[in-house]
């Protein structure tokens, strides 16, 4: 069987290991769709913070299950979440699930860009293995986890309750919050990359403010016209230092900064501590979704209230998964999709 891994020298390489069946209480799931995303680059890249198994926006069609499985049955089609919490400690009881420190300890085996793989016990147990609506297509159903964790993002800033936002990164996270804030109501959301294929993409998807934020001219221009005194929200969707650095200078008093792009392994950042605590600026984070924002995710799609494939640009089938993640890695890509 093949599956994509992480070489020992970084990249992405295509090997064969051994076909994987259930144990008890796992479930056996057949690879129809996975994205590939951000932190997939970052780990091929050898920066990543995270565990180094690929694929987590993975769905399929369910082969097997083991002994005493009965919530899920063969021939069902589902996402597989890759992390979930244990929903009994203190960090659990205080809902900040994706801390959990056991959040990261199970994953998808071999990895979630592999022919088939099997979703843990831990994971089945805590209702990891989530059908999909009947007419929610496999390539829609892919962005459920990315999708999830930006619900989780603009939850932990608060943002459906502000009236101008701003986001740092075009890339597939950074459309999908601006669709998420548009879809809340949002009137005012800026979006600047400072990759021009990326800035046009977001006009194409219907961002009527769009800047690149390596032009200080362009960028005072295009966002003090429509906020005058900052936006109440900045979002940094990707892992740029400066974007960080900048987006803490740029946030209206009173406002907030979400770091929801993972940094790479190692960054560090210079801020005006000052500057904060005079104007009330609140910096949160965002790491990852629990299920209550993946059940969030899988309604909006399948309601079709949030449009995805917009955003794809790229079909590979998995023995092209060297040749994906090349394309993902350029900026003449939006969304790649590992399709079988």
């Amino acid at each position: 069987m093949k599956a994509a891994l992480v070489g020992p020298m970084g990249g992405v390489t295509m090997e064969d290991v051994p076909e994987p069946s259930p144990g008890e209480g796992e479930v056996l799931v057949k690879l129809r769709c996975c994205g590939v995303c951000g932190t997939d680059l970052e780990k091929v890249q050898g920066v990543g913070i995270t565990t180094k198994i690929l694929g987590h926006e993975a769905v399929g069609e369910v082969e097997d299950v083991g002994k005493g499985v009965t919530q899920v049955s063969r021939g069902m089609r589902v996402f597989a979440h890759h992390h979930v919490p244990c929903l009994s400690c203190e960090v659990c009881k205080r809902g900040k699930t994706t801390y959990c420190a056991e959040f990261a300890k199970h994953n998808l085996v071999p990895c979630g860009l592999a022919e088939r793989f099997v979703v843990p016990k831990f994971n089945v147990d805590r209702g990891a293995v989530i059908e999909l609506p009947e007419g929610l297509g496999y390539e829609e159903a892919s962005f459920i986890e990315p999708l999830s964790c930006c619900i989780l993002g603009v939850e932990n800033a608060r943002g459906t309750g502000v009236g101008s936002a701003v986001i740092y990164g075009a890339g597939p996270v950074g459309l999908m919050i601006y669709k998420l804030l548009r879809h809340a109501g949002v009137e005012k959301v800026a979006v600047g990359d400072v990759s021009e294929y990326r800035n046009s993409f977001s006009r194409k998807v219907g961002c009527e403010i769009v800047f690149n934020p390596a032009n200080p001219e362009e960028k005072e221009r295009v966002i003090r016209g429509p906020m005058p005194d900052g936006p109440e929200l900045v979002v940094v969707a990707t892992a740029s230092v400066v974007a960080f650095e900048d987006a803490t200078r740029l946030a209206a008093r009173g406002g907030t900064v979400l770091l929801f792009g993972a940094p790479k392994r190692g960054a560090t950042g210079t801020l005006d501590l000052a500057r904060l605590f005079l104007n009330g600026t609140s910096v949160v984070t965002s790491y990852a979704s629990s299920e209550r924002e993946t059940q969030a995710a899988m309604k909006l799609l399948a309601d079709g209230a949030l449009a995805v494939k917009d955003l794809i640009t790229h079909r590979f089938p998995l023995s092209d998964s060297e040749q994906a993640f090349a394309a993902a890695g350029q900026q003449q890509c939006m969304k790649a999709l590992i399709t079988d």
